[in-house]
């Protein structure tokens, strides 16, 4: 069975195809500005490729699944569907529910972008694991060894932590965020000392929440990084200047959320 997963976040869209639940190629990502140009061509050659590829297996079926953060591009993108595929689109948290238990007090409240990571990651992992979304915002999750999803914590990400310090100090400028290298410990301009705080700030974010989890499940996670930022918050094994997190970091899995989607499209139809 093949589907079309699609991942709507606050920046970017992603889609990819999953036959079962595994992607022969990366994700195609576009920005939200960039989704009147490209989304029809982007659906139809997907949508091809699905077809195609179910038809290599005995179960000939397909679909097109959606998770999204931005309610107001739900609706359109399953318009665009629709229109360009003559599909009917299941919502992850409205059509079809995320197989995956919780300690949450409030599950109307959580994230389904962040349940499809968990639910990836567990799946991959089969075992205790955190999961780190480097994105718009900066989320660290915790899914326990029993495949419970214990919750996480939500912070803001590089560009959201440098646009809030330009619109609301004066004289702090919009910097272009380049990762602090090791020998640097001292921001000597402003721009520079503002590139220290946030990525400063995003790792020890990342390091702490991390010990507390070990703490509460009595043993290393193993942790699973996801998100555009990914990359330029872990930094490389080289750059001391990343303080120590890509060591903690087992799994870098660029498409975690869009295998989470198409997981609960596949488990949907066996129930």
């Amino acid at each position: 069975m093949s589907v079309l997963a699609i991942d709507i976040g606050n920046t970017r869209v992603g889609f990819n195809v999953f036959t079962d639940a595994k992607a022969r190629d990366p994700a195609i990502r576009l920005h939200h500005h960039e989704l009147e140009a490209q989304l029809s061509e982007t659906l139809r050659s997907l949508w091809t490729k699905a077809n195609n590829e179910a038809g290599t297996v005995e179960d000939e079926f397909t679909g097109v699944v959606i998770v999204s953060v931005v309610p107001q591009m739900t609706e359109k993108m399953e318009h665009a569907v629709m229109d360009e595929l003559g599909v009917e689109s299941r919502v992850i948290g409205r059509d079809i529910k995320v197989p995956l238990k919780t300690a949450l007090r409030d599950e109307t409240t959580v994230g389904q972008d962040r349940l499809c990571g968990a639910l990836a990651s567990f799946v991959n992992v089969e075992a205790a694991c955190a999961v780190i979304h480097m994105g718009t915002a900066l989320v660290v999750d915790c899914v326990d060894g029993d495949g419970l999803f214990r919750g996480g914590a939500i912070a803001p990400g590089l560009v959201m932590g440098s646009t809030a310090l330009h619109e609301y100090a004066a004289q702090l400028p919009v910097v272009s965020l380049t990762p602090p290298t090791g020998d640097v410990p001292f921001g000597r301009f402003t721009e520079e000392a503002i590139n220290l705080g946030l990525y400063a700030a995003a790792r020890g974010a990342i390091r702490e929440l991390l010990e507390r989890y070990a703490t509460a499940l009595g043993s290393w996670p193993h942790v699973v990084a996801t998100g555009g930022d990914a990359s330029s918050i872990l930094g490389d094994n080289e750059n001391t200047g990343a303080g120590g997190v890509r060591d903690l970091v087992q799994s870098h899995i660029p498409d975690l959320v869009l295998q989470g989607a198409a997981l609960t499209w596949e488990h949907s139809l066996q129930v």
